[in-house]
């Protein structure tokens, strides 16, 4: 395939073998580096896309249309992006990519598992066409370059938060025996701890839900990603074939499980009982972990997850079933502090009476809201 090459602008095409059936989830992320910009499109699939560079700016066009949260999102800390936009023209999503100033794509590839197209930028005096490579053929593709491991940026003082109320719309989670559902009872303790937080920190909170909607598990955290939260927290009730058990738990995200009964709670959650194709693989798990943002947050993770579990404790007089890990699918690729708490038991009959009470959500609620508040003041404190 030959390259089309114009004075201002070019226009690459790459075909990539990819099920179209159902809309693509799509997670962009930046970061600046010694000389140059780097933009990441990453996708739950492979994808069809195409490229044109113009005058202080660019434009990536998707085949089909992409799950993405938001119409448009900024960059004000980037060194050369400016901001972005989202829209459907047609059968294609089309995301367009405005420069500070001139810039030029000095190179781009293709990465695999997740799929991922990498763009590096480069400041230019003048606003040129960057000369692109030869187009990859579906038919034979060179081994992708390795992704250089972005220089990590300086850390900013917590602006904005994410909570994620678990399940929503067909995704009723789980179901206490007086058929309380848990999709009812972690919106309303996340609209309380939301409530909570803007009133008494004055800080941006965004949620993955403020109704009873049907949010895949990647877009929940391409929603964080995108909105350039700092905080994840996501909101369940749990529930045990044991009767009896009871009390808070609080989880971050590791490839091990605490115990068996973490792992089997995580794959539970992992499931998606409306869209089953979407539900994480055993043997994906490795792979995407090795690859998730993740992993440069388990240390500040941990400790939020520890400040939220004893406020959970001393607040509400649970049994403390501790901090775990496990492998949580929701929490994989949010590339901030993330932690999943388990409130309490809906399948046990006494604390589903509780889940019921209003006082008693709004005492998980400023306990959660408590641990927050005091993960902030040991995270701001040590960037001073």
């Amino acid at each position: 395939m030959k390259n089309l090459i114009k004075t201002s602008s070019f226009f690459i095409l790459i075909l990539v073998l990819a099920p179209l059936l159902t809309a693509l989830d799509v997670n962009i992320r930046t970061s600046d580096n010694e000389g140059f910009t780097r933009i990441v499109f990453e996708a739950d699939r492979s994808f069809t896309y195409a490229v044109q560079s113009r005058p202080g700016q660019m434009q990536v066009r998707l085949s089909g249309r992409a799950a993405f949260p938001a119409k448009t999102m900024g960059w004000p800390d980037s060194m050369l992006l400016e901001r972005l936009t989202y829209e459907i023209q047609g059968n294609e999503s089309v995301f367009t990519v405005f420069f500070k100033g001139n810039a030029t794509i000095k190179k781009s590839f293709v990465l695999e598992k997740p799929f991922r197209v990498v763009f590096d930028l480069e400041k230019s005096e003048k606003a040129v066409g960057a000369t692109p490579g030869s187009a990859v053929s579906p038919e034979k593709k060179p081994d992708p370059p390795q992704e250089n491991p972005p220089a990590p940026s300086k850390p900013k003082p917590i602006e904005t938060i994410c909570i994620d109320p678990g399940h929503g719309g067909e995704d009723l989670g789980a179901i206490g025996k007086s058929k309380s559902q848990e999709k009812d009872v972690t919106l309303k303790i996340s609209l309380k701890l939301k409530k909570l937080i803007e009133s008494k920190t004055g800080l941006r909170v965004i949620m993955t839900r403020d109704k009873d909607s049907e949010v895949s598990l990647n877009t929940r955290a391409s929603i964080a990603n995108n909105q350039l939260a700092q905080m994840f927290i996501s909101v369940h009730a749990n529930s045990s074939f044991r009767k009896s058990a009871y009390g808070s738990e609080t989880y971050f995200v590791s490839l091990q499980a605490t115990d068996q009964e973490s792992l089997e709670l995580a794959q539970k959650e992992n499931q998606n009982p409306v869209d089953p194709g979407e539900t994480i693989k055993n043997d994906e798990l490795k792979m995407i972990l090795w690859n998730m943002a993740q992993t440069e947050y388990v240390r500040e993770s941990s400790k939020l997850a520890e400040y939220i579990q004893n406020e959970l404790n001393d607040l509400l007089g649970t049994r403390n079933r501790g901090v775990k890990q496990a492998p949580f699918r929701v929490l994989m690729r949010t590339a901030m502090p993330a932690v999943l708490i388990e409130t309490a038991f809906i399948s046990n009959a006494s604390e589903e009476k509780k889940l019921k009470d209003e006082e008693f959500l709004n005492k998980i609620a400023f306990a959660i809201y408590s641990g927050i508040s005091k993960f902030i003041y040991y995270y701001n404190n040590i960037l001073k």
